[in-house]
């Protein structure tokens, strides 16, 4: 969103600007209650700023027929999960959270580090990129464009609170205008004289569009019974978009649409498409009811470019329906919308671009990175057709498609117009079968192809490999001819039927990169891709075959063409390689007549082995947000689950057989299975509600006992252990019974009192063999990394190795006195190492 917001200006300014001037001449200073706001940021919570707020507005009694409620906690009854904190309404609405009453929303801070915005111009920037600040300002484009996405608005206002700091926020889809910050503790008169200018404006003023007002219950039940009738006679399409029901998120409205001779109306309903952005061209369509032809229609309300070299549709559709161009969309009536001020036409237009140049003595200030353009409002009114992916065969769909390439050659060499937007949304079906080429809102004249106006434009997924990879490239007829392949492939791919299933990766139409320009460049962040793209057309698209032959055949024939072409654009460019530049243009001469495409389709179609109804249910279906959001939820539980049984699973594994604590032997310490227990009791409910979904406390108690457990529970030790750590026993469990204890083996072997013979590793019982081996690995702990030895064997060499330090002993013992040894007279003593006695 960056470039999106325009300012910082002084917030009388704002007033004066944006609010009538003679209401502010007729506001005496003194008129204005005494409001004291100090105690309000002085609030620990960031909830508790929020009544104190309301309350010291309404009990003001500046904002006449109007009032300032909390709906942060607020159940909406629309379903809409985007709550600001305040909402300023008529006084006659409910307390409720509900759009569609919403006048201007207010969204509080607990201080002011959470300000989006500098307080003034800081090398021409405005917004604050990171930490809180920036999930404040996101938080912001969100409630503004919920607000504008369900209410027809030429503006909107919004106030933001950062501790003792305010702001105002004026949106068009042009884009913001900010105000400067200001103390409201210490000039409250600045917040109370918007809410009084506010209340008193007419509601054209307020920024609602006069063009559309509220329908009748009479009104709004011809829409409905006549799309219920619409969609029962399209079957067995798919019409699923189309919602005969009312929807109380978006009410039936009468809706005016501009002709040569006057206006039209329309009863409109919920649109089957809508933008996701304040700002923008803010495209929405419907089927509304005609109330002149007495059918459904297909309306489309946006904003357009205002640019003299920029033809806006409806001069389009004139210039080509003069050009003959075929397989057109029936346009009723299109227009930009106007209103009769003083018997003139005063055209609704947006006012931030305005405000982003130095003008006079206003402290002004322009975007370095992005041009705002003046963007006019405008509708178009057509016949009803159906998308290109309700086709019930592949025929249908591919008859479509080459309908719509004849009408990109004729526009091009009679018209001299691109169409630049090829997509699966302006590729649709007529009730006769045939294909129509709609949406031209983005038609540029061929002369300006190379012009900097010409800039990049169209539906992501379906743009060319050489517009994804240079922004800057002029457009071509080539362009366009490459966008239908890219449309023919998708709806291939996911309505009918191919070796490849559901394993194929459609990562390709997505693949987006920002590419940052130098010094060199114009210092904008440019989306790059197509790399992807080229390699599927020269690697992947070979192994995908489709069951239908002419299909397969098509789709394989018209990627080779195109792979050619890209081949031999890389192999020419930079290069002195004069056959592939002269390949590239023989390729390029051929596409220019579009002639070489549409032979390609009439040979396919001509084909006498085209299946009936072979169209299937998408099998790659785009997610709602709902079912995104139940994806993202099920993942997460999922996660947790799987990580809370890998600890346990290695603490089983790490913990000793003897015993199984089940409560802490020491006071004040936790029970280590208490703990356990309760985190499998947790996780027992965590793939159905899971940690978003539980109340705060739940939460908070599956992530300690989750995360802060840990894997391995206490072990209390005695610091002269050296093997595996044990557990303790518990002080109420019996005690287990000594294990046997092994011989004790003396350090020098001795004679036996009975017999005279020696003790050593050669008498030892076979149970004592692993308690010296242990010793052994203690002393040299080298020894227990070797691979392990037989019983037999371990036995042999202790032996030899003690009958060897004995012959030893015994040779330094006669180097300094001879044993004695007397048969049946015991053992002898060996002489002691030193002597200190004195003979006698």
């Amino acid at each position: 969103m960056t470039g999106l917001f325009v300012g910082p200006m002084p917030p009388r300014g704002f007033l004066e600007a944006f609010m009538r001037l003679k209401i502010l001449r007729k506001l005496n200073p003194e008129d204005l209650p005494e409001v004291d706001f100090s105690e309000i940021p002085l609030k620990k919570l960031e909830v508790e700023m929020y009544q104190p707020l309301c309350d010291a507005i309404n009990d003001s009694g500046v904002c006449s027929g109007f009032k300032l409620i909390d709906v942060s906690s607020s159940v909406d009854g629309n379903g809409i999960p985007l709550r600001p904190d305040l909402a300023f309404v008529p006084t006659d609405a409910e307390d409720l959270m509900d759009y569609t009453v919403m006048e201007c929303f207010v969204e509080a801070k607990l201080h002011d580090l959470a300000d989006p915005f500098y307080g003034n111009t800081l090398n021409n920037t405005i917004e604050k990129m990171v930490g809180e600040s920036a999930e404040t300002r996101g938080q912001t484009i969100s409630y503004a464009a919920a607000l504008l996405s369900r209410q027809h608005r030429t503006f909107a206002f919004s106030i933001l609170v950062c501790g003792k700091y305010a702001r105002f926020l004026r949106w068009d889809r042009a884009g913001c205008i900010v105000s400067d910050r200001f103390d409201y503790v210490e000039e409250p008169d600045i917040l109370l004289e918007f809410f009084w200018c506010y209340a008193r404006l007419t509601r054209e003023e307020r920024g609602f569009d006069p063009t559309v007002v509220p329908a009748s219950a009479a009104e709004a039940k011809l829409l409905s019974d006549a799309l219920s009738q619409y969609i029962k006679e399209s079957q067995p399409r798919n019409v699923s978009y189309l919602q005969p029901k009312p929807d109380s998120t978006y009410p039936f409205s009468k809706m005016l649409v501009p002709t040569p001779n006057g206006t039209r109306e329309l009863i409109i309903g919920k649109p089957f498409w809508d933008a996701d952005s304040p700002c923008g061209r803010a495209t929405r369509a419907y089927a509304a009811y005609d109330m002149v032809e007495k059918k459904v229609v297909f309306a489309k309300d946006s904003w357009r470019d205002e640019d003299k070299d920029i033809l806006s549709e409806a001069v389009i559709y004139d210039t080509l329906q003069k050009s003959n161009v075929p397989f057109l969309p029936e346009v009723i009536a299109a227009g930009d919308v106007y209103m009769r001020v003083k018997k003139k036409k005063k055209f609704q237009r947006t006012l931030t671009q305005s405000w982003a140049v130095r003008s006079g003595k206003a402290v002004m200030w322009r975007l370095p990175c992005a041009e705002l353009r003046t963007l006019v409002h405008c509708r178009v009114v057509q016949q009803l057709a159906y998308p290109l992916t309700s086709a019930r065969s592949s025929k249908e769909a591919v008859q479509a498609i080459r309908d719509a390439l004849e009408a990109i050659k004729v526009a091009y060499h009679d018209g001299k117009i691109f169409h630049r937007d090829i997509s699966t949304g302006n590729i649709m079906i007529s009730q006769s079968g045939r294909g129509v080429l709609n949406d031209w809102d983005h038609g540029l004249r061929v002369i300006l192809r190379n012009t900097l106006k010409a800039y990049r434009t169209g539906t992501w997924q379906f743009i060319s490999i050489l517009l994804l990879q240079n922004p800057l490239k002029g457009h071509d007829v080539h362009d366009d001819l490459e966008s239908s392949f890219w449309v023919l492939l998708y709806v291939s791919l996911h309505y009918f039927k191919h070796n490849q299933g559901q394993l194929i990766d459609l990562t390709f139409f997505n693949e987006c990169k920002e590419h940052h320009d130098g010094e060199d460049g114009d210092g904008e962040v440019h989306p790059l891709g197509g790399l992807k793209k080229s390699g599927f057309l020269s690697h992947r698209l070979k192994h995908i075959k489709w069951r239908c032959a002419p299909l397969n055949s098509l789709i394989h024939a018209f990627g080779a063409l195109l792979n050619d072409y890209q081949y031999y654009y890389e192999k020419a460019d930079g290069n002195d390689d004069k056959s592939a530049e002269a390949q590239f243009k023989a390729i390029q001469e051929q596409l220019d007549q579009v002639d070489i495409v549409l032979s390609l389709f009439d040979t396919a179609l001509a084909s006498d082995e085209w299946p009936e109804n072979d169209a299937l249910p998408d099998q790659f279906p785009r997610m709602t947000d709902k079912q995104e959001d139940q994806m993202i939820h099920d993942l997460k539980s999922q996660a947790i689950a799987t990580a809370a049984l890998e600890k346990q699973a290695a603490a089983n594994r790490r913990a000793s057989p003897i015993s199984t604590p089940t409560r802490s032997a020491l006071p004040g310490v936790r029970s280590s299975a208490r703990l356990v227990q309760r985190r499998d009791e947790q996780l027992a409910l965590t793939p159905e509600a899971g940690p978003s979904q539980l109340l705060m406390s739940s939460r908070s108690t599956v992530k300690r006992t989750v995360d802060e457990v840990p894997a391995e529970l206490p072990v209390f030790r005695s610091k002269r252990a050296k093997t595996a750590p044990e557990r303790r026993p518990l002080k109420r469990a019996p005690k287990p019974p000594p294990p046997e204890r092994p011989v004790a083996e003396h350090r020098y072997p001795t004679r036996s009192k009975s017999n005279g013979s020696r003790r050593g590793n050669s008498l030892k019982k076979p149970q004592e063999e692993d308690v010296e081996m242990q010793d052994v690995r203690r002393r040299n702990p080298s020894r227990s990394r070797t691979k392990s030895k037989s019983k037999d064997t371990r036995r042999v060499q202790a032996t030899a190795s003690e009958k060897s330090t004995e012959e030893k002993r015994q040779t330094r013992r006669k180097g300094r006195q001879p044993v004695k040894s007397t048969a049946g007279n015991g053992p002898s003593r060996p002489p002691p190492k030193s002597s200190t006695r004195r003979p006698n």
